[in-house]
């Protein structure tokens, strides 16, 4: 990477920075978003405040600063005020419900995978996390969740348990990644186990049904768990069919969906720049990357807005696309792009051996 284009780079993630951090309001919640028109949005997202959180952590472990600090501890203690709570008759289980979107007996496996993923990657000496114990007791929430095959219930209703109409497509990666970053912080083989079993039931999922989604999260928790992992073979293989599916939907934009958006293309970058130093050498995949990565960071960067009151922010499109609303601001596609262009800027993270 050359100088000027590791500039442009380095500018776009503090500007990002600084927009979202520019978001908290009284009392640590973010404005979640701006409409194409510049309207405020009224309603918020739990799991996408708790994403703002996870980008935050990864920004301020790359350059620590003071209104990182500040802007982590209000947002961080919002969410673990606002929403974490005992499961009914559970006092070791903690759960992430949903008040501020108006579900308040509901919780979200997503959600809690993400606080986890978060608290759990910033230091506590740098930024205020809940305590450990409180930590595990989610990681107690979100193994109860899952059976002996790896399958996660997306969702837990206070008074009716687990809701199983419906299954999410990133909350078993989001999970994944959430218990494996939890073993940093209490060394309980459980968690590993809870999250390797997810992402194999995902592989035989997907190897089994010929269908493959784009699942960045699945990603990101195989490189979290690959220091620890005892199926490799399996992880990678699964890996190369999510690759596979990414680079099939690359336009000649350099975007990384059909639909042109943003954040398809930043959170499909986030997963593929994880994985990458696990691939093959020398695999087609491997290859193809080498040439997709950069067209897709161009792309992005296209999505940014560089002047005005929403400097630094990032589009819900670049303004050239074809969608009506390519103007719109949200909280998660400025965390998703910074998390993306810090992993483009940092490089590869070389391959860890097992143990």
């Amino acid at each position: 990477m050359d100088t000027a284009h590791a500039a442009v780079i380095d500018s776009a993630i503090e500007a990002a920075a600084h927009w979202l951090c520019a978001q908290i309001r009284f009392g640590g919640r973010f404005e979640y978003g701006y409409g194409a028109d510049g309207v405020a949005m009224q309603r918020y997202n739990v799991a996408r405040h708790a994403g703002a959180l996870y980008a935050l952590a990864q920004w301020h472990g790359r350059a620590p600063s003071a209104l990182c600090s500040r802007t982590w501890d209000a947002a961080s203690r919002y969410l673990a005020t606002a929403c974490v709570r005992a499961v009914p008759g559970r006092t070791d289980h903690f759960a992430l419900w949903g008040d501020p979107e108006g579900h308040p007996l509901e919780a979200k496996l997503g959600a809690a995978g993400l606080a986890l993923a978060a608290w759990c990657g910033m230091d506590p000496i740098q930024g205020w996390r809940p305590p450990d114990a409180i930590l595990s007791a989610i990681g107690g929430f979100i193994l109860g969740l899952q059976d002996e095959q790896g399958h996660f219930v997306s969702k837990y209703h206070a008074t009716k348990g687990p809701l199983t109409h419906w299954d999410s497509l990133y909350y078993p990666g989001e999970a994944a990644l959430g218990l494996t970053r939890l073993y940093a912080v209490d060394a309980n083989p459980d968690w590993l186990d809870g999250a390797e079993r997810a992402l194999l039931h995902l592989a035989r999922k997907r190897r089994h049904s010929g269908r493959c989604e784009p699942d960045h999260w699945a990603l990101l928790a195989t490189e979290a768990l690959w220091p620890y992992a005892m199926e490799r073979q399996q992880l990678v293989d699964h890996a190369l069919m999510i690759v596979d599916t990414m680079l099939a939907e690359q336009q000649p934009s350099g975007a990384l969906s059909r639909c042109g958006r943003t954040t398809p293309t930043t959170t499909r970058l986030e997963g593929m720049l994880a994985v990458r130093a696990l691939l093959p050498p020398g695999h087609a995949a491997t290859r193809a990357l080498e040439r997709a990565l950069p067209q897709a960071i161009a792309y992005t960067l296209q999505a940014c807005v560089s002047s005005g009151a929403h400097a630094g922010a990032v589009q819900r499109a670049p303004s050239n696309t074809i969608d009506s609303k390519a103007g719109e601001l949200r909280i998660d596609y400025a965390q998703h792009a910074m998390s993306a262009w810090m992993a483009w800027r940092d490089g590869a993270t070389p391959v860890p051996s097992r143990g």
